[in-house]
């Protein structure tokens, strides 16, 4: 068994050449790098730190996209493990008096493991689709309880306060990154590497294995996959992902409560990748940003507005929008025109050697 892990591991090596279909990706992910070096001389000092968590929200789709959307795995309960990695850093820094480098690893490990116990029971014995989905709102729904009545630890329904924001100190230089310009751009190194990341791995080998088990997945196992232990892979794997999400929204709001493993929150994590598309990668993060932007903009003018838009985005994306929003027009046809330019060099290249013969 463990050979068989080794040798499709080797399935997980990214390739790194270029091809014209990913422009789009390179385009949109180009876009977002200026935006976040550019963002910080524009904005004022309220909506640098709105922005910033938005962008937060962003890691938690590509966290989601990364499980439902490239191994088809539909769950309603992932922001289980976004409570879990903000309770993990608060009460590590809190009440352990932990630095931050070891409170972040307290968070994913404790999101991680919870996921790996949790997988390896249910992916192991079979449970997928609608099972896994109910099973999973109900993992959420127990963490919710256990943060709002283990006082002890959680704080109860007020939640854990006073929490501080992340420092480093590397070769004895301390690095602030709690203040607003420093977390600002905290997030956006952690949102943008990780979506690298995750592209680089999804559009090799092992994103082709991953889409085979989405798509039929006893025929994966039959070719020779351990599916279960795919899935389990890529199950933690997106667990620790949204841990991070909630590492650093607790070390930039400094407070934590049970709202983080609120089931609305998860219905919305699920519109996210459907709007964005689930064979897209920056599309999911675009579509968290723009909601959760759109969510504090309708806010403060009514709460009452936004479980009402947002059941309303849930059935016109079922009804008219299946695929999800498309990139727009210009950003997905680079990849067309780069294609265009390149056959029109070779043709160019091949034309002098056809006049010479």
């Amino acid at each position: 068994m463990f050979q068989k892990h080794t040798v499709h591991a080797r399935a997980c090596r990214p390739q790194v050449t270029l091809r014209p279909n990913d422009a789009p990706f390179v385009g949109a992910w180009s876009t977002a790098l200026l935006c976040c070096l550019i963002l910080p001389s524009c904005v004022g000092q309220y909506w640098l730190p709105v922005i910033r968590d938005a962008l937060i929200m962003g890691l938690l789709a590509l966290s989601y996209a990364l499980l439902w959307g490239r191994a088809g795995v539909l769950t309603l309960g992932h922001t289980v493990f976004l409570g879990i990695g903000a309770y993990g850093y608060a009460v590590a820094t809190v009440q352990w008096g932990l630095p931050s480098l070891a409170a972040v690893a307290t968070g994913l490990l404790c999101a991680a493991a919870v996921a790996l116990l949790t997988g390896y029971f249910l992916l192991y014995a079979g449970v997928r689709l609608h099972f896994f989905a109910v099973i999973s709102m109900a993992v959420l729904l127990v963490a919710q309880q256990l943060a709002t009545s283990w006082q002890s630890v959680t704080g109860g329904d007020t939640g854990i306060l006073g929490i501080p924001g992340i420092s480093l100190d590397l070769a004895g230089h301390a690095f602030d990154l709690g203040s607003p310009r420093g977390s600002w751009y905290l997030v956006c190194t952690v949102v943008l590497a990780t979506a690298l990341v995750m592209w680089a791995v999804c559009r090799g080998r092992y994103g082709r294995v991953l889409t085979a088990i989405a798509t039929n997945e006893w025929r994966a196992s039959a070719c020779g996959y351990h599916t279960s232990f795919h899935l389990l892979l890529v199950y933690v794997t997106s667990a620790a992902m949204a841990a991070a999400a909630g590492v650093m929204m607790a070390a930039c709001s400094g407070v934590v409560g049970p709202d983080a493993f609120s089931p609305l929150l998860a219905t919305e994590v699920l519109l996210w990748v459907a709007l964005g598309g689930r064979d897209s990668i920056m599309g999911p993060a675009l579509a968290a940003i723009t909601l959760t932007l759109l969510r504090q903009y309708i806010s403060s003018y009514s709460t009452e507005w936004w479980p009402l838009i947002l059941g309303t985005l849930f059935l016109a994306c079922v009804l008219f929008l299946p695929a999800g929003v498309r990139l727009p027009a210009p950003l997905a046809g680079a990849g067309r025109l780069h294609r265009t330019i390149a056959d029109r060099g070779r043709r160019q290249r091949a034309a002098p050697a056809q006049e010479g013969q």
